[in-house]
């Protein structure tokens, strides 16, 4: 499940159309073959009850898995109807819409949206167990610009407008928030460098290692623990403005920042990054680490790329980012907190007070970060 949950104030839409042609800004990327649940605040209600005027919440996604005729509702799609009611109810949802994005949802009446109904219907049972109603169900085989709409079960029918057009989109990408073309596209940013760059930066690890220990231990000797992770919090710190002004990180200094982050205390300061001035620089060298570390090194970076995302409202970055990260490390705790938070649907202030740990821990080894603002 993708639970994408904005920093932003809510968004409103009053066509369907215009909300269908919104939903790849508001996920990041153009979904298909998708269970999309976007929750309903009862902030504004409609006086027609048709959820149209309603505040949109969360947007949460599940692959759309249509059963046989004679084969009951998938497993998977039950439990994620599951936690998809557990978001809603904690949004304090009145409603929900739900959009099914499918190539094979090509008809009204054809056999892919009657397994689609079924599909809907069990969910609409499960909400009902908390009081909140299906408002309104909408069915394409693709967003995009003079695609049709229908409701499932009924004759109302439309186009949905160009989806890159929409204020939405404008005000994602104003911000900085590309729109990618496919949730692929989102993978594929994390993908792993070739396997022999990972050797190299790996075979450095095994040597920064030993050089790493016998600094700290001097260090810590001349003023404590305190002093010895002040003095890697600030090496740290020193790589990253040398990327941030257009350094790149040959193998062994992959392997310096690694060893670094394997420091948890250093590890948990730079997540005070995410809040502050060079968040987008922070990110970049996340994500390059994240590509060329080898396992389980590589789960301390994907874990603060899911954290940077998820504090920035990219829901759906951040849950790729913690798939890498669990698979590389599948005790990782950061990454284990991170993705109970997101598979829960908590908002991205919900997370925040790690951000501001990191500052706490960062002023008591006496080291200034960047103050928590956009970043540059």
């Amino acid at each position: 499940m993708t639970a994408s949950t904005s920093s932003s104030q809510p968004l409103h839409l009053s066509d369907i159309g215009e909300l269908l042609a919104a939903v790849p800004a508001m996920l990041g990327f153009h979904p298909t073959r998708s269970f999309l649940v976007l929750s309903l605040s009862p902030a504004q209600q409609s006086p027609n009850n048709d959820g149209r005027g309603d505040a949109i919440g969360a947007i949460m996604r599940h692959d759309l898995l249509l059963p046989r005729v004679d084969e009951p509702i998938p497993a998977a799609m039950s439990a994620a109807f599951e936690r998809f009611c557990t978001v809603c109810v904690r949004e304090g949802a009145r409603a929900v819409l739900v959009v099914l994005v499918d190539d094979r949802l090509d008809h009204p009446h054809n056999h892919a949206s009657g397994a689609a109904v079924r599909l809907v219907e069990e969910f609409a049972d499960e909400l009902a167990l908390s009081g909140i109603e299906v408002a309104g169900v909408h069915a394409t085989p693709e967003i995009a610009r003079g695609r049709m709409w229908f409701a499932p079960e009924g004759e109302v029918n439309g186009t949905i407008p160009d989806p890159e057009s929409s204020v939405v989109a404008a005000t994602r990408v104003f911000g900085g928030s590309p729109i990618r073309r496919s949730r692929n596209e989102l993978e594929a940013l994390l993908a792993p460098s070739p396997q022999e760059r990972r050797r190299r930066v790996g075979q450095c690890i095994d040597d920064v290692i030993d050089a790493r220990d016998l600094a700290y231990e001097h260090a810590a000797r001349a003023g404590g623990a305190d002093r010895a992770d002040r003095m890697e919090l600030e090496s740290l710190l020193g790589r990253l403005a040398a990327f941030g002004d257009g350094a790149g990180l040959q193998d062994r200094e992959c392997a310096e920042v690694a060893v670094l982050l394997a420091n948890p205390t250093v590890r948990d300061s730079v997540l005070a990054l995410a809040a502050g001035a060079q968040s987008r620089a922070a990110e970049r060298m996340w994500v390059e680490l994240a590509r060329v570390l080898p396992d389980p090194e590589r789960a301390d970076a994907a874990a603060l790329v899911a954290f940077s995302a998820y504090v920035r409202g990219d829901g759906p970055f951040a849950g790729v980012a913690l798939g890498v990260a669990l698979e590389s490390n599948p005790r990782h705790r950061l990454s284990d907190l991170l993705d109970q938070a997101l598979q829960a649907g908590l908002r991205p202030e919900a997370i925040r007070g790690l951000a501001d740990t990191g500052y706490e821990i960062a002023a008591r080894l006496g080291v200034v970060l960047p103050p928590p603002g956009p970043p540059e």
